[in-house]
């Protein structure tokens, strides 16, 4: 337990001062400060975790989390919107593995010039990502992404064959332009 450096020194003193003193008010009294000081980190040991988890939480919309065999799709969020993604293709290619990743734009909008940051590796015995295993690039698509429709990108991913590739994360989306249809 974690007390301020003044606190604690005056608890300190205190307690010496007691011990010398033999009061037994003086005892109950510095254990009532105790006491207080317990229930007051006990709170905002809470109030911290509440608040990680909810930082936590509003980093995940913005990433989508894809593992090899998996079926549907999972959102990311852009910065214009929603978009899902899904792992629809993998094959071996030179040094690594080409990936087929399928976007859906629900928007009403073509989404040009998309870019993202694409994570790869991977995984232990759990599931969980192995952080040294851990590639990631920036990738601009040279395809647009059509509104209400689904768009395939293929992407090669250095440094690990299709048997070892665990997951693939696609973050920090975002675009250079749209195109909407006029009337």
């Amino acid at each position: 337990m974690m007390y301020p450096r003044g606190s604690f020194i005056s608890l300190i003193l205190s307690t010496l001062l007691v011990g010398a003193c033999g009061q037994d008010t003086q005892v109950k009294a510095l254990e009532a400060q105790i006491h207080e000081l317990d229930v007051k980190t006990k709170a905002l040991e809470k109030t911290v975790q509440e608040l990680s988890v909810k930082d936590l939480l509003s980093h995940f919309e913005g990433v989508a989390y894809l593992t090899p065999g998996s079926d549907g799709y999972s959102l990311v969020k852009s910065d214009l919107g929603v978009l899902t993604v899904s792992l629809a293709n993998i094959q071996p290619y030179a040094s690594g593995t080409k990936v087929t990743l399928q976007f859906g734009n629900l928007m009403a909008g073509t989404i040009n010039g998309v870019k993202a940051k694409l994570e790869w590796g991977s995984l232990d015995k759990k599931g969980s990502p192995i952080a040294e295993s851990t590639n990631s690039r920036e990738v601009k698509f040279n395809e647009s992404l059509r509104s209400g429709g689904w768009t395939r990108a293929d992407v090669v991913l250095e440094g690990i064959p299709p048997t070892e590739l665990g997951f693939v994360r696609v973050r920090e989306v975002g675009h250079t332009g749209i195109s909407l249809v006029g009337r």
